[in-house]
Protein backbone atom coordinates (compact mmCIF):
# COMPACT_ATOMS: atom_id res chain seq x y z
CA UNK A 1 0.00 0.00 0.00
CA UNK A 2 1.64 2.84 -0.43
CA UNK A 3 1.74 5.89 0.90
CA UNK A 4 0.83 9.46 -0.05
CA UNK A 5 2.93 12.10 0.40
CA UNK A 6 1.40 15.84 1.75
CA UNK A 7 0.40 18.53 -0.60
CA UNK A 8 3.87 20.13 1.00
CA UNK A 9 6.08 17.24 -0.43
CA UNK A 10 4.44 17.45 -3.87
CA UNK A 11 4.40 21.30 -4.27
CA UNK A 12 8.44 21.24 -3.41
CA UNK A 13 9.22 18.44 -5.97
CA UNK A 14 7.13 20.22 -8.80
CA UNK A 15 9.44 23.20 -7.54
CA UNK A 16 12.38 21.42 -7.86
CA UNK A 17 11.78 20.10 -11.53
CA UNK A 18 10.43 23.74 -12.72
CA UNK A 19 13.82 25.16 -11.00
CA UNK A 20 15.69 22.23 -12.59
CA UNK A 21 17.33 21.45 -9.53
CA UNK A 22 18.38 17.28 -8.77
CA UNK A 23 15.77 17.32 -5.09
CA UNK A 24 13.09 18.81 -4.24
CA UNK A 25 12.74 22.70 -3.60
CA UNK A 26 12.06 23.13 0.47
CA UNK A 27 11.91 26.52 1.66
CA UNK A 28 15.12 25.91 3.32
CA UNK A 29 17.36 24.59 0.02
CA UNK A 30 15.60 27.42 -2.11
CA UNK A 31 16.92 30.58 0.65
CA UNK A 32 20.70 28.48 0.64
CA UNK A 33 20.49 28.69 -3.24
CA UNK A 34 22.14 31.10 -5.44
CA UNK A 35 19.26 33.13 -6.57
CA UNK A 36 20.71 34.20 -9.74
CA UNK A 37 21.39 30.54 -11.16
CA UNK A 38 17.64 29.78 -9.59
CA UNK A 39 16.44 32.91 -11.89
CA UNK A 40 18.12 31.97 -14.97
CA UNK A 41 16.75 28.59 -14.41
CA UNK A 42 13.20 29.83 -13.96
CA UNK A 43 13.57 32.24 -16.95
CA UNK A 44 14.57 29.04 -18.94
CA UNK A 45 11.79 27.21 -17.48
CA UNK A 46 8.78 29.81 -17.84
CA UNK A 47 10.69 30.67 -22.06
CA UNK A 48 10.03 27.17 -22.85
CA UNK A 49 7.21 25.57 -20.75
CA UNK A 50 3.43 26.75 -19.83
CA UNK A 51 3.82 26.87 -16.47
CA UNK A 52 2.71 30.71 -16.13
CA UNK A 53 0.72 31.71 -19.37
CA UNK A 54 2.32 35.23 -20.93
CA UNK A 55 -0.13 37.29 -18.92
CA UNK A 56 0.65 36.25 -15.61
CA UNK A 57 4.40 36.73 -16.97
CA UNK A 58 3.86 40.25 -17.70
CA UNK A 59 2.28 40.77 -14.37
CA UNK A 60 5.83 41.26 -12.99
CA UNK A 61 8.00 41.81 -16.21
CA UNK A 62 6.61 44.13 -18.70
CA UNK A 63 6.70 41.93 -22.52
CA UNK A 64 9.42 44.12 -23.54
CA UNK A 65 11.47 43.45 -21.15
CA UNK A 66 10.53 39.96 -20.93
CA UNK A 67 11.59 39.64 -24.60
CA UNK A 68 15.10 41.58 -23.03
CA UNK A 69 15.58 38.95 -20.54
CA UNK A 70 15.42 35.91 -21.85
CA UNK A 71 18.00 36.94 -24.52
CA UNK A 72 20.14 37.85 -21.52
CA UNK A 73 19.60 34.71 -20.00
CA UNK A 74 18.96 36.84 -16.77
CA UNK A 75 16.01 38.11 -13.91
CA UNK A 76 16.76 40.49 -11.76
CA UNK A 77 15.98 39.40 -8.42
CA UNK A 78 12.65 41.31 -7.60
CA UNK A 79 11.77 39.24 -11.03
CA UNK A 80 12.32 36.11 -10.14
CA UNK A 81 10.63 36.73 -6.55
CA UNK A 82 7.61 37.98 -8.09
CA UNK A 83 7.35 35.03 -11.24
CA UNK A 84 8.45 32.75 -8.12
CA UNK A 85 5.36 33.63 -5.89
CA UNK A 86 3.00 33.17 -9.32
CA UNK A 87 4.90 29.65 -10.17
CA UNK A 88 4.71 28.32 -6.47
CA UNK A 89 0.92 29.31 -6.82
CA UNK A 90 0.09 27.95 -10.18
CA UNK A 91 1.43 24.62 -8.74
CA UNK A 92 -0.19 24.71 -5.44
CA UNK A 93 -3.39 25.52 -7.17
CA UNK A 94 -2.82 22.35 -9.33
CA UNK A 95 -2.24 20.05 -6.82
CA UNK A 96 -5.18 21.19 -4.56
CA UNK A 97 -7.75 21.32 -7.95
CA UNK A 98 -6.36 18.32 -9.38
CA UNK A 99 -6.35 19.90 -13.32
CA UNK A 100 -4.33 22.94 -14.77
CA UNK A 101 -7.20 24.66 -15.89
CA UNK A 102 -9.79 23.98 -12.85
CA UNK A 103 -6.43 25.80 -10.92
CA UNK A 104 -5.87 29.00 -13.56
CA UNK A 105 -9.85 29.42 -13.56
CA UNK A 106 -9.47 29.75 -9.67
CA UNK A 107 -6.48 31.92 -9.43
CA UNK A 108 -7.96 34.38 -12.01
CA UNK A 109 -12.00 34.83 -10.61
CA UNK A 110 -12.36 37.48 -8.33
CA UNK A 111 -13.19 36.45 -4.69
CA UNK A 112 -15.39 37.94 -2.14
CA UNK A 113 -12.87 36.59 0.69
CA UNK A 114 -10.55 39.12 -1.08
CA UNK A 115 -12.75 41.81 -1.52
CA UNK A 116 -13.59 40.46 -5.33
CA UNK A 117 -10.18 41.00 -6.51
CA UNK A 118 -8.86 37.59 -8.21
CA UNK A 119 -6.19 35.50 -5.99
CA UNK A 120 -3.75 36.20 -8.54
CA UNK A 121 -4.08 39.65 -8.10
CA UNK A 122 -3.80 39.78 -4.82
CA UNK A 123 -0.81 37.56 -4.73
CA UNK A 124 1.28 40.68 -5.82
CA UNK A 125 3.20 41.14 -2.48
CA UNK A 126 4.05 38.92 0.23
CA UNK A 127 1.14 39.40 2.35
CA UNK A 128 -1.24 38.93 -0.48
CA UNK A 129 1.12 36.13 -1.33
CA UNK A 130 0.93 34.04 2.16
CA UNK A 131 -3.11 34.69 2.51
CA UNK A 132 -3.60 33.30 -1.15
CA UNK A 133 -1.43 30.17 -0.35
CA UNK A 134 -2.66 30.03 3.13
CA UNK A 135 -6.33 29.37 2.07
CA UNK A 136 -5.21 26.79 -0.94
CA UNK A 137 -4.11 24.87 1.73
CA UNK A 138 -7.08 24.98 3.52
CA UNK A 139 -9.00 24.11 0.60
CA UNK A 140 -7.12 20.87 0.34
CA UNK A 141 -7.99 20.17 3.64
CA UNK A 142 -11.61 20.42 3.26
CA UNK A 143 -12.28 24.07 4.48
CA UNK A 144 -14.45 25.66 1.81
CA UNK A 145 -14.88 28.91 3.53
Amino acid sequence: MAVQSSLQERLTGRLGDVLGLAQPADELALARSDRKALGSRLLRTLASERVLRPDDVYRVVPRRTWVRRKSEGDLSLAEFDGLYRLVRLQLLAELVFGDKERAHEWLHTPKKRLGDVAPIEFATDTLGFEAVEHWLHEIDQGYFA
